[in-house]
C-alpha cells in the first residue's frame, strides 16, 4: 500500500511541477509570414520610394467587399505617408507612397488576410536617409522574445520539485 501512495505522490509533483512548463510554452503558429519586403526590413535608402512591397508565404485573401488586407505607412515624426490603394496579388500586397522630405525611421504596419482565413498584423522599420529625427517622446524599446526568467524559475521548481518527491520516497521507505 505505501508503493502506491509513494507513485501517486511522485506522480502528483511530477504533474504539479510540469504545469508552468505546460503552461508557458509559446503556441504553435502556422499562419502566414512576411517573406519579403521592398523596401527591405531594416534596410536604409537613399531615395524615397515611390511604392512599397510585401510578400507573405501564403497567398492573401479578400473577405466580401471589406477591406481586409491594408498597410499603413509612418515617417519619422509619426505622418502617415502611405497611399489608400492597396493591390493584392496572389501572396503580394503592393501600395503606392506619399513624397516624404522627413528623414529617419519609417514604420511599416500590415493587416493581411492569409489562405486558411486569420488575419495576421505586424510591423517593421527600414530607415529612409541618415537622419534620426524622431517624434517627441518616441523610445524605442527592445522586445524580448524568450522570458528566460519564466523558464529558468519552471526548471528550478521542477527540479525542487522532484528532489522533495524523491526525498520524501526514500524516507518512507526507510522507515
Amino acid at each position: 500500500m505505501r508503493f502506491k501512495s509513494s507513485k501517486s505522490l511522485i506522480s502528483a509533483a511530477i504533474l504539479i511541477g510540469l504545469f508552468p512548463v505546460i503552461t508557458n510554452m509559446p503556441a504553435a503558429n502556422a499562419h502566414t509570414k512576411l517573406t519579403s519586403s521592398i523596401p527591405v526590413v531594416g534596410s536604409v535608402v537613399e531615395v524615397w520610394p515611390e511604392e512599397i512591397t510585401l510578400e507573405f508565404d501564403e497567398e492573401l485573401q479578400n473577405i466580401g467587399d471589406e477591406k481586409a488586407n491594408f498597410v499603413v505607412v509612418n515617417n519619422a515624426v509619426g505622418d502617415q505617408v502611405s497611399e489608400d490603394d492597396e493591390r493584392l496579388s496572389s501572396n503580394t500586397v503592393t501600395l503606392t507612397l506619399s513624397p516624404n522630405t522627413v528623414e529617419g525611421p519609417v514604420l511599416v504596419f500590415y493587416h493581411v488576410v492569409s489562405a486558411d482565413g486569420h488575419a495576421i498584423e505586424g510591423e517593421y522599420k527600414f530607415t529612409f536617409g541618415e537622419g534620426e529625427v524622431t517624434a517627441e517622446g518616441v523610445t524605442n524599446t527592445d522586445e524580448v522574445k524568450f522570458p528566460l526568467g519564466i523558464y529558468l524559475a519552471s526548471g528550478l521548481f521542477i527540479t525542487t520539485g522532484l528532489f522533495f518527491a524523491i526525498y520524501s520516497y526514500r524516507r518512507r521507505n526507510l522507515n
